[in-house]
């Protein structure tokens, strides 16, 4: 072992950084930003949005007239301009989706730090005090006063050594990797016939297999038999037992494909992350194959682009005042504490545990793709679930929110992570105006921000 020892500068000094702007840390800013703070945001990669722009994943997981607060504010920008679909779920236009958060992050005067990575936080006299990051630059400071991490991974609270769980509890297990990517091309009148002419060759949940051309929103889970021959044939790979479209743009021709699973991955292993790349990538190049092969209206499709980041599902869950459960969620406890509601169709238990790690997604086997008809879940978020043990000035929003690896699945969805975001950022604001831990902010006032009294 070395250590490396060198002076740092402190690149800035703010009220409260927000760690990754995937949708938790950009909806975090802007809401504490509007509260009159100084934020910056601070994102490793050279967009706003994580998982939902950069990961291509552009389908807000509810019903469009569920959507309050941020998320209804930024979809209303977005359908203004053409670029998102009023549905049972939200597809939308993901560079658009970048415009507009820019646009809503600027006029919340929050400063942004892109291009740069969280490497550890910063401590005076015991008490953390900001973070240290490094991009072109070099290595610094930021220092702050609150934290949110969002990052989705929980770095900052592993770096300042909060506990965590990670995975299935039985045996930590983590949900499968994915990169999704765009392609285009599609004749979709002979697609979309071979789909609406073809039901048992889909899944039996109309939320998985939805053709609605009066409001454009398309999603398909299936092409069971077509996924069995192109395996029997040799071009597709063992794991592959279905093909997922996650939305698609008739009047572009294009689609948004979820199909590359590699198990067994770490996010939080660079090891594992670089093995997902490599091996998402040949998954790819095995499915543009079976496209043109198989897929009716798709012979003359080409790949548009591809995630820039791989989708990462699962990792650190910090353990917080509160582990919320699935079974808190089956049994719609109500908290004094709440911060807000989410709303998604799931199914639940053991056999809807989402994205199995055990490597059998889609097959016959899977009784959510295959079987199950999944119910509209509703259920409210505890503000416990923000705060890390023992912590006073970070708070955590987004996938790694304190919760057991089922209700986990409800809770590391778009929906969920815009609404953790805004009471975090929020929460962060008033800890700082009334000079509190962050367990301590006066409930009442966050909720009444929060616009729920």
């Amino acid at each position: 072992m070395y250590r490396y020892d060198k002076e740092l500068p402190v690149l800035g000094e703010y009220d409260i950084a927000i760690a990754g702007a995937g949708m938790a840390g950009v909806a975090a800013a802007i809401s504490a930003g509007r509260e009159g703070y100084n934020v910056c945001l601070i994102e490793r990669l050279q967009v706003v949005g994580g998982i939902a722009t950069a990961g291509a994943m552009n389908l807000f997981y509810t019903p469009y007239y569920f959507c309050e607060g941020l998320a209804k504010e930024l979809f209303d920008r977005l359908i203004a301009k053409g670029a998102a679909v009023e549905g049972e779920t939200v597809p939308f236009d993901a560079e658009v989706c970048i415009n507009e958060m820019f646009a809503m992050l600027n006029e919340a005067n929050v400063s942004l730090m892109l291009d740069t990575w969280i490497c550890d936080v910063f401590r005076e006299r015991q008490t953390i005090a900001g973070i240290i990051v490094a991009n072109k630059s070099g290595l610094g400071i930021i220092k702050c006063k609150r934290i949110v991490d969002a990052t989705g991974d929980g770095d900052i609270c592993n770096f300042a050594g909060y506990r965590f769980m990670k995975g299935r509890e039985e045996d930590s297990k983590m949900r499968p990797v994915t990169l999704l990517f765009t392609v285009g091309g599609i004749d979709c009148q002979t697609f979309l016939e071979y789909v609406q002419n073809n039901p048992s060759e889909f899944s039996v949940d109309p939320n998985q297999y939805c053709v609605n051309l009066e409001t454009g929103e398309i999603r398909i889970f299936g092409f069971f038999s077509l996924v069995e021959e192109a395996k029997r044939q040799g071009y597709l790979y063992d794991s592959c037992n279905y093909f997922r479209i996650e939305s698609m743009f008739v009047d572009r021709k294009t689609a948004t494909i979820n199909t590359i699973r590699i198990y067994d991955c770490d996010g939080t292993n660079n090891a594992d992350i670089n093995r997902a790349i490599v091996e998402s990538h040949n998954q790819q190049s095995k499915l543009m194959e079976f496209m043109r092969k198989f897929i009716p209206g798709m012979k003359d499709v080409f790949l548009i682009s591809s995630g820039q980041i791989v989708g990462v599902r699962d990792t650190r869950r910090i353990i917080g005042n509160l582990v919320m459960t699935e079974k808190d969620i089956i049994d719609n406890n109500h908290y004094d504490d709440c911060i807000g509601y989410c709303h998604g169709r799931q199914t639940l238990g053991q056999k809807g545990e989402g994205h199995s790690p055990d490597g059998n997604e889609g097959s016959s086997n899977d009784y959510s793709v295959r079987e199950a008809v999944a119910q509209m879940v509703s259920f409210e978020i505890p503000y416990r679930i923000l705060v890390p043990e023992k912590s006073t000035n970070i708070l955590v929003a987004g996938r790694n929110v304190s919760c057991d690896f089922l209700a986990h699945k409800h809770l590391r969805n778009q929906p969920a992570c815009v609404t953790t975001g805004t009471a975090a950022g929020i929460a962060a604001a008033l800890s700082i105006k009334y000079d509190v831990p962050v367990c301590d902010v006066p409930m009442k006032e966050l909720q009444q921000h929060l616009g729920l009294c």
